[in-house]
């Protein structure tokens, strides 16, 4: 137990770091861009790796003390996480649904309504974790055969596309994972599989391998792109 615990509190460290680091990085290059765009994928998950990072903070506070593991703290974390894909769950809608774009908001709106009733009128932990962890594993479903057609297409250069499709897959298999192990020895394995995850995604979002072949050519907004009419 003692080692799990340890191994929980350096992933949770780690994760913290890598995904302010991710958020910062991602920030400042949609900042530098010419052209600024609320769907530049920057722009997208900066928003949503700065949310996980305040979401990862709470979890390592609580892990070394310093907050208790409450109720409060708890919803708290919840409303971070949501901070983290409705930007995505925004950006999903761009991609594969623009034919009905005068709905987008309205479809951001209501998720974001379902997340906050759930998570506050939730009575446990385990039940709120029940019912928003599906809606993490489709849009990280979408999110992965997106990254696969890119992938496959090569309409995103500037991200890792490869590398973004086994990220997505241990975040997921984190959050199928994370009520199943809550109350066993194995308790530990979501956080060290979130850990990879964001190491994967930090990795493909810093694509040494494109900046080496575009260095000197002039930066492009890596906008959203579009799979379906």
């Amino acid at each position: 137990m003692q080692i799990g615990t340890e191994l929980v509190l350096i992933s949770s460290m780690a994760t913290v770091f890598i995904s302010a680091v991710i958020g910062t990085y991602l920030a400042r290059k949609w900042l530098a861009q010419e052209a600024r765009l609320l769907t530049d994928l920057p722009l997208v998950f900066a928003i949503a790796f700065v949310s996980q990072a305040f979401n990862i903070t709470i979890v390592t506070l609580q892990h070394i003390g310093l907050l208790e593991m409450s109720m409060i703290f708890f919803r708290i974390r919840t409303v971070a996480i949501g901070g983290s894909i409705i930007p995505i769950f925004g950006a999903i809608l761009q991609i594969w649904a623009p034919s009905i774009q005068r709905y987008h908001n309205r479809l951001v709106y209501l998720l974001a309504l379902y997340w906050l009733v759930i998570d506050f009128v939730g009575p446990a932990e385990q039940l709120i974790m029940t019912l928003l962890i599906p809606v993490l594993l489709v849009l990280g479903i979408m999110m992965m055969f997106t990254f696969i057609i890119t992938w496959r297409t090569g309409r995103l250069k500037e991200v890792r596309s490869d590398f973004m499709i086994v990220s997505v897959l241990f975040g997921m298999a984190s959050q199928t994972l994370r009520v199943p192990l809550l109350t066993t020895s194995l308790f530990y394995i979501p956080d060290v599989l979130l850990t990879i995850s964001m190491i994967l995604t930090a990795i493909a979002f810093a694509n040494p391998w494109y900046n080496r072949e575009t260095r000197g050519k002039p930066e492009e907004s890596p906008h959203m792109v579009t799979i379906s009419e």
